[in-house]
């Protein structure tokens, strides 16, 4: 899910960061399983899973197939005012896939997700959600052109329906994979260059409400093999910002207001975290403190994290976090 932490574009409290303090190093929300061992057929318990401080629920990496689970979802988070969030998949349309339908997976013989996999359940989702006054459905990971068009008719109707887009959906697109390098398989896939085009547009104007990592570390021994065998997904945490002031502010100049809101402010809406993703005083002392003009190499060898499954090593990024506070204490200082 996505980062709630607010951002401060001040480089010159560089000076002020002196050693880190002991304590949290970050906020961690649970999300709970919208069902039973996330097998899309029985609802958990919402109510209880709320009262114990779940934020929201989903099966994450696995769709709600059934129509009328799907609808007893929503007509249950609607009464408790409780976020469902879908993985928008149509894995009956999508089984032994493994990259996106199109020019690049003809090329390398590897069997293609069409699109409409995704568009056609939020576009039920939607409809359904549209049934119940107060029901809130967020789309993660939001990836193809038609599901945005979906996302943005509910919003028209006022419908409570929000959504995700990550980093690597709005910086690659399926034509930069250029063999079978697997560190470039994700789900949903990267999609075609259209696509990503809508997805630029979309985190420009208002639409997309949110950038979530789908931060996915994977041991070496599960990219290193075929890229049909590959698991799925991507790390991305240590590269989000840059690329986000690289490919959205530098080149797309969308404007660094907007893109910590997209961090910040947009998740905590979406997942109505009061006193979080802002600096309005009285709300939680959790900040991030970035210099929006700092060059950098991203080097998969010396990342933080013990994955190395990214397609971004190597890649000149500008813009970079100092420092991290967290519940008012500083919890990392770069380097």
């Amino acid at each position: 899910m996505p980062n709630t932490q607010p951002v401060v574009d001040s480089p010159d409290w560089v000076a002020w960061l002196q050693k880190p303090e002991r304590g949290a190093v970050v906020n961690v929300f649970p999300v709970a399983a919208a069902t039973k061992a996330s097998k899309g057929a029985v609802l958990t318990d919402y109510r209880a899973l709320q009262r114990a401080g779940a934020v929201a629920v989903t099966d994450d990496g696995k769709p709600i197939l059934g129509d009328d689970i799907m609808r007893d979802a929503l007509r249950l988070g609607a009464e408790l005012s409780f976020p469902i969030i879908q993985h928008a998949e149509d894995t009956r349309a999508t089984e032994h896939c493994s990259m996106n339908e199109g020019a690049t997976s003809f090329r390398l013989g590897l069997r293609g997700m069409k699109a409409s996999a995704e568009a056609s359940i939020v576009e039920r989702d939607v409809s359904l959600a549209q049934q119940f006054n107060g029901a809130r459905l967020h789309v993660a990971h939001l990836s193809t052109s038609d599901a945005l068009k979906a996302v943005r008719r509910a919003k028209r109707n006022k419908t409570r329906v929000t959504c995700e887009v990550t980093p690597h959906h709005f910086a690659l697109s399926d034509s930069d994979i250029t063999g079978y390098d697997t560190n470039f398989k994700m789900n949903p896939p990267l999609r075609s260059a259209s696509d990503r085009e809508a997805l630029l547009v979309a985190l420009a104007d208002g639409t997309v409400d949110a950038i979530a990592t789908d931060h996915a570390p994977h041991a070496s021994h599960e990219k290193e093999v075929e890229f049909e065998r590959a698991a799925f997904g991507v790390t991305g945490l240590e590269t989000a910002l840059g690329i986000a002031i690289s490919k959205l502010h530098r080149e797309q100049r969308v404007p660094l207001s907007r893109i910590i809101e997209l961090f910040t402010a947009g998740p905590a809406r979406v997942l109505d975290l009061r006193g979080r993703g802002t600096l309005v005083r009285g709300s939680h002392a959790d900040v991030t403190i970035f210099d929006p003009k700092k060059r950098w190499t991203f080097e998969a060898a010396r990342s933080r994290s013990k994955s190395r499954n990214t397609p971004f090593d190597g890649w000149q990024l500008t813009g970079k976090a100092i420092a991290t506070i967290v519940g008012g204490r500083i919890a990392f200082r770069a380097d």
